[in-house]
């Protein structure tokens, strides 16, 4: 599936789809190169490209980048399980192996507190702007919880300032996150809802890109547009597909979001 040597992994191509894993919505510390794309998580970067038959990820951080990518995860199953619903059929076909990553909880909590009611340019520069404070490293619980939030604003977090300095102080402060390591997936959430900015679509983003919690499904603007039914509120569709999908509704939601908002453009 994959193989490491120093400064390099190599991934079979039909075990990751560079552009659909990175361009569904759930990173935002990328950027497109001439060849690929730089991609950024933590204080760790990695340059990662298609040739031929295989993606090439060059990095000085091997082993951060396999557990990055989930690459020793079997997503093929994913699909397998998700191919018995013929509404994914046209989606799952065009995503071919996207990946769920697992990336660094407290980076995802502010990351997507940052996404609020915000586009994706803008969520990209103004966490670009925050980790170009401290060395173009994502900074620390404590390292924000100390910033001035006129420093915040400056950098173009805007009504989402008071969130971040009040999360990341909560997060410095307390064992909050090793209990949502540890947590329940039901558990995991209402704790995340305790942190100011963080409703349900933002929790169940941190349970699914950080966690690991393949079971939720976030629901965005993309999802209650395309996936609702009659009169359903968020939380009644949500409940659904949940159900519905069972324990792959993340990867449900991921390749349905790719293949309408990102490849279809809303048509």
């Amino acid at each position: 599936m994959y193989r490491t040597e120093t400064n390099r992994i190599t991934v079979d191509a039909t075990e990751l789809d560079v552009k659909a894993t990175l361009e569904c919505g759930q990173l935002f510390r990328f950027e497109k190169t001439d060849d690929g794309y730089t991609v950024k998580s933590g204080g760790n970067t990695c340059e990662i490209r298609t040739s031929g038959n295989y993606v090439v990820i060059d990095t000085a951080y091997v082993d951060y980048f396999v557990n990055f990518f989930n690459l020793d995860r079997d997503v093929t199953r994913a699909k397998r399980e998700l191919s018995r619903f013929p509404e994914l059929t046209d989606a799952l076909n065009s995503c071919g192996a996207l990946r769920i990553l697992h990336q660094p909880l407290f980076e995802t909590i502010i990351s997507f507190i940052i996404s609020a009611n915000n586009n994706i340019p803008r969520i990209k520069s103004i966490i670009n702007r925050l980790c170009g404070l401290f060395g173009d490293v994502f900074p620390t619980p404590q390292q924000i919880a100390e910033m001035p939030l006129r420093q915040l604003n400056a950098i173009g977090c805007g009504y989402r300032s008071q969130y971040i300095l009040n999360s990341a102080t909560i997060c410095a402060n307390t064992n909050i996150l090793d209990r949502l390591h540890a947590a329940a997936t039901a558990d995991a959430s209402k704790l995340l809802m305790t942190l100011p900015g963080v409703g349900q679509k933002i929790a169940d983003c941190v349970a699914l890109f950080a966690l690991g919690r393949l079971e939720v499904f976030p629901i965005d603007t993309w999802m209650f547009k395309t996936q609702r039914i009659g009169m359903e509120t968020e939380s009644q569709l949500r409940t659904r597909l949940m159900e519905k999908y069972g324990t792959y509704a993340g990867y449900a939601q991921q390749v349905l979001y790719y293949y309408n908002a990102i490849l279809r453009k809303g048509v």
